[in-house]
């Protein structure tokens, strides 16, 4: 094996230690993914920095006390993070969120899954991003994580009404190569709430991703949401582990020299 390859392997051994909670970072080593993904390893812990979205996304996985000399080397900047509660403690006092909430990892559990009703549900794609755009618009609770590409590599379903679309529910990511589904960018319209539509569309895509024999289907929600979780937990899904989601400046490290002082 070549080291590049070595490194993967050491990456993706820790990743699989956990893999409901490593589910992103698994499926970032598709080749497909690797060029905008920044790993950083040491010890029994590995750091990713993901540059395939604005600001890039700060994860961590291992050992504490290896993860804390990681966080070391991670450059000053604006990111959007997914860190335990731990991890969080590790990269202070740098680390100074401006955004930030309280999230549960869920995970389906396969035998809870009670099937789709695909009555009027409709499988979407790069053809219909403007009007799924359109759907989202600038609602306060609309999908922070959606880009349009994912509706090529993933798997969404919507709901029409009088030919406007009123449910979206889809994937963050999808890795045939790890087996991982990433359900996420679910919402529907304000107005059609509390009839069940993004349930039905949301169990679309499980039961899609349940057909490509995906090991591990998980997904995000805030612990505020109750009523999404609600729905969640009637397709399967339960509480995995907590963690904290948001956007955060990290500040320059305090013990690394800066500039003027290495050219003195």
């Amino acid at each position: 094996m070549n080291p590049l390859s070595i490194r993967l392997e050491k990456i993706r051994e820790t990743l699989e230690a956990d893999r409901i909670w490593c589910a992103y970072a698994l499926a970032d080593l598709d080749p497909s993914e690797l060029s905008l993904s920044e790993w950083l390893v040491g010890g029994q812990a590995v750091i990713l920095i993901y540059k395939g979205t604005d600001p890039a996304v700060l994860f961590a996985h291992g050992d504490p006390q290896d993860l804390e000399g990681l966080f070391r080397d991670v450059r000053q900047g604006e990111y959007a993070f997914a860190l335990t509660g731990t991890q969080r403690s590790l990269v202070r006092p740098r680390f100074h969120p401006w955004q930030e909430q309280r999230m549960w990892r869920m995970s389906l559990r396969p035998g809870d899954f009670p099937g789709a009703d695909d009555t009027d549900i409709i499988r979407l794609g790069p053809a219909d991003e403007a009007e799924i755009t359109a759907l989202f618009s600038d609602h306060a609770d609309r999908p922070d994580a959606f880009y349009p590409r994912q509706l090529g590599q993933g798997t969404f379903f919507g709901i029409r009404e009088a030919d406007q679309m009123v449910s979206v529910a889809g994937t963050h990511v999808v890795s045939t190569r790890y087996g991982i589904g990433a359900v996420g960018n679910v919402f529907t319209r304000p107005d059609r709430r509390g009839h069940g539509l993004g349930t039905r569309a949301t169990a679309a895509v499980v039961a899609e991703l349940l057909r490509r024999n995906l090991q591990t289907i998980v997904l995000n929600v805030s612990m505020d949401n109750q009523p999404a979780q609600r729905s969640y937990r009637r397709l399967g899904f339960w509480p995995y582990c907590g963690y904290y989601e948001g956007i955060a400046e990290i500040a320059r490290d305090p013990a690394t020299p800066t500039q003027e002082t290495r050219l003195e």
